[in-house]
């Protein structure tokens, strides 16, 4: 069990640091480049817009491939796509940003699936591990991009996640080589007539968009309140810390619930509160960075385990997290853009700072549906994994 974990988080930590280090270093690459905010949003926007699009494609490929064998070319991808950033040319940057989305949304879409086909009796435990890697992934992107800029330059700063990423590779080298089918498991089909599977997903898309939103902009939205460049890189690596042990509790907590409700209540709560912070008292930027972390790793840990928790069977959990993830994240990927897109309009960060607030509210109609449904009924299988 401890090389699994530490396999998992050593992974799902590379899921987030080649995306996490790109925002804190945007003002730097705007400069350089001549980019618009709409136009450097994109480049946060383009790999979320492949975790949906690429979601269904997880489970159907593990069938082909396996499991293991699909992460460590994630693994590879994402050291290949880090690297490619790192030349600092236009193309590049979208090129590289595509390609990290590919490798991430692979491997968002087989982790949950390996975590349940190969150790269901720890659902909640590992689901909590890989939960909490991805903040703090995050939070290593964020909280070295600026300093390793100033020492390599930013096209350094991106170029020097391939080294993290390389090593996963080799990690998950020998369970690939073991490995050469998935365990047989049953594939459900019908599930996109189920309410419940679509509440699901859309609360994923809800907590998705306020995340990536932020992940962009937060460092920006700080310097404009008055935060240094370096210390708003710190503040959002803080954030993203501080978010960790509650994207590890959450999941162990909810897995043994029948109704995750009291959760969701105090985690928008909780978000919209350091949302509003931000607005009504910007100079208390460390709470409330704080109290959205708290938010962020709750949600996140939510939407990763109800997928676990509804499905009935490994079949119906592999295709809901499937859905889950796709619709999940094509909502997601409207997040940067839409703040970047009213920072343009409006000329500053009140008005994005409403729709922020605004969309962690939304949270709740989704989410409260899908934390007091029941399991999904065991559909119809047609293929077996």
């Amino acid at each position: 069990m401890p090389a699994v974990v530490v396999s998992i988080v050593l992974l799902a930590l590379n899921l987030r640091t080649v995306i996490a280090s790109l925002p804190p270093l945007l003002g730097e690459l705007r400069a350089d480049l001549g980019l618009s905010a709409t136009v450097a949003g994109l480049l946060t926007t383009l790999p979320v817009v492949a975790f949906g699009a690429l979601a269904p494609a997880a489970p159907r490929l593990a069938r082909r491939v396996g499991l293991e064998r699909i992460l460590l070319g994630c693994a590879a991808l994402t050291a290949g796509s880090a690297a490619l950033r790192g030349l600092g040319s236009l193309w590049a940057l979208f090129a590289g940003s595509l390609a990290s989305g590919v490798a991430v949304a692979l491997a968002q879409g087989c982790l949950p699936l390996l975590i349940r086909l190969r150790h269901p009796e720890r659902t909640g435990l590992l689901t909590g591990a890989y939960a909490m890697a991805l903040p703090l992934g995050a939070t290593l992107g964020a909280a070295l991009s600026v300093p390793l800029a100033h020492a390599l330059g930013w096209r350094g700063a991106l170029a020097v996640w391939a080294l993290p990423a390389v090593a996963a590779a080799l990690v998950w080298l020998p369970p690939a080589a073991r490995r050469e089918t998935l365990a047989e498991a049953p594939v459900a089909v019908g599930l996109r007539r189920s309410g419940v599977a679509w509440w699901v997903a859309l609360f994923f898309g809800a907590q998705s968009v306020a995340f990536y939103a932020q992940l962009a902009w937060l460092p920006t939205i700080l310097e404009a309140g008055g935060v240094s460049e370096g210390r708003a890189g710190t503040l959002q690596a803080f954030g993203a810390l501080v978010s960790a042990p509650f994207a590890l509790l959450v999941p162990i907590v909810a897995a043994r619930r029948a109704r995750q409700t009291p959760d969701l209540a105090w985690i928008v709560a909780v978000a919209a509160v350091g949302v509003a912070g931000l607005l009504v008292a910007p100079g208390l930027p460390a709470l409330w960075v704080a109290l959205l972390g708290i938010g962020q790793g709750g949600a996140l840990g939510l939407a990763l385990v109800l997928p676990a928790v509804r499905g009935a069977d490994a079949g119906s959990v592999a295709e809901l997290t499937a859905l889950s993830l796709c619709v999940g994240f094509l909502m997601g990927s409207t997040g940067p853009w839409l703040l970047g897109g009213a920072h343009d309009l409006s000329g500053g960060w009140t008005v994005p700072l409403l729709v922020l607030l605004a969309v962690t509210l939304l949270e709740l109609a989704p989410g409260l549906p899908a934390v007091r449904a029941g399991r999904l009924a065991t559909l119809r299988p047609t293929a077996r994994l």
